[in-house]
């Protein structure tokens, strides 16, 4: 393998590697040697890049997830309508977290959590759209956080039950609606 790729295209093969080694055995299963043989590159490259498994794992966790916002902000662009914006934000959450959930779940649920709370991408970028696209909203980042996690529970019914995806899809949408355009129902506290 030629030794003059750039840094950053080392990097994304090792995380290709260690995602691929991810989905078919486990993260727990991960092992430097076996990421850097899949990625043809030396150990110590891998040391370039990561000081252990722990960062190697938090790496594909932050890929996962700017694949993931950046899915959403690409589906919002698209609507003139403010709040099919955030509608088309919140939808396109649910179909990313199905399209992949295998990789989702192998990374954020068989691990422990972080000691210290990290921010949360997805919520920050909702938060931003919301203060974009409804300045009525009393607490953009509350609703932020509700949509996100209304996202995350109507995706794993769907898992449990994909003969509902339509139905869940179609409610998802209008809670979304009543929750941006109906800033009343934000009682403050």
């Amino acid at each position: 393998m030629a030794r003059t790729k750039p840094g950053a295209e080392r990097r994304s093969d090792l995380l290709d590697a260690a995602e691929a080694l991810v989905l078919r055995a486990g993260v727990d299963s991960l092992t430097v040697d076996d990421v850097t043989s899949g990625a043809g590159v030396a150990k110590g490259t891998f040391y370039l890049h990561f000081a252990n498994k722990n960062e190697l794992v938090s790496g594909l966790r932050d890929r996962y997830v700017h694949r993931f916002v950046d899915a959403q902000r690409e589906a919002a662009r698209g609507a003139g309508d403010p709040v099919e914006r955030v509608e088309r934000w919140f939808l396109a959450g649910i179909t990313e977290y199905l399209a992949d959930v295998r990789l989702h779940d192998l990374l954020f649920h068989n691990s422990a959590r972080p000691e210290q709370s990290t921010p949360n991408l997805a919520v920050d970028a909702l938060a931003d759209l919301l203060g974009e696209v409804r300045a009525a909203l009393p607490d953009p980042r509350a609703t932020a956080v509700v949509l996100y996690h209304a996202m995350h529970g109507i995706s794993d019914h769907v898992v449990h039950f994909p003969d509902e995806r339509d139905r869940m899809l179609t409610e998802a949408g209008r809670i979304c609606r009543v929750l941006v355009t109906v800033p009343e129902l934000h009682l403050s506290v």
